[in-house]
């Protein structure tokens, strides 16, 4: 549409509505009024507060799994030390029992307790319940 004919229907709707006399308009525009946009405030704290809260929060896990960590160094060494212990014990122990198991501490035994080496040889026969002597040694 062109703006010619707006201007047309605009004059016409207001040539067909009743005109108010130049007082009532100004009254009426008295009336009314243009009223300022309320301020919206944005605050920053709660933003503030949100990061505060990140930081420390990470400041916090990273504490604990830093203290974690430490005290799983801790038992990790003790426990290294512990095996080592063990591992020790266990070669002593070793070292123990076979000297202890040599003929000649055997028979160094046997003699503090008052044993005395056999004069012939033996063998024991279990099916028919009898000892078997070898006689020449």
């Amino acid at each position: 549409m062109s703006a010619a004919p707006l201007r047309q229907q605009r004059s016409s709707a207001r040539a067909g509505a009743p005109q108010a006399s130049p007082r009532q308009a100004a009254r009426r525009r008295e009336h009314l009024r243009a009223v300022a946009a309320p301020e919206q405030v944005r605050s920053m704290v709660p933003f503030a507060w949100l990061c505060v809260s990140i930081v420390l929060g990470s400041m916090v896990a990273v504490l604990i799994l830093n203290t974690t960590m430490a005290s799983g160094a801790y038992e990790r060494r003790d426990l290294k030390i512990e095996i080592a212990s063990l591992h020790q014990e266990r070669a002593s122990l070793v070292t123990q029992l076979e000297s202890n198991s040599s003929p000649q501490f055997l028979a160094n035994e046997a003699a503090d307790m008052g044993m005395v080496p056999a004069e012939t040889l033996g063998f024991v026969s279990l099916k028919d319940a009898v000892v078997l002597e070898s006689e020449g040694q």
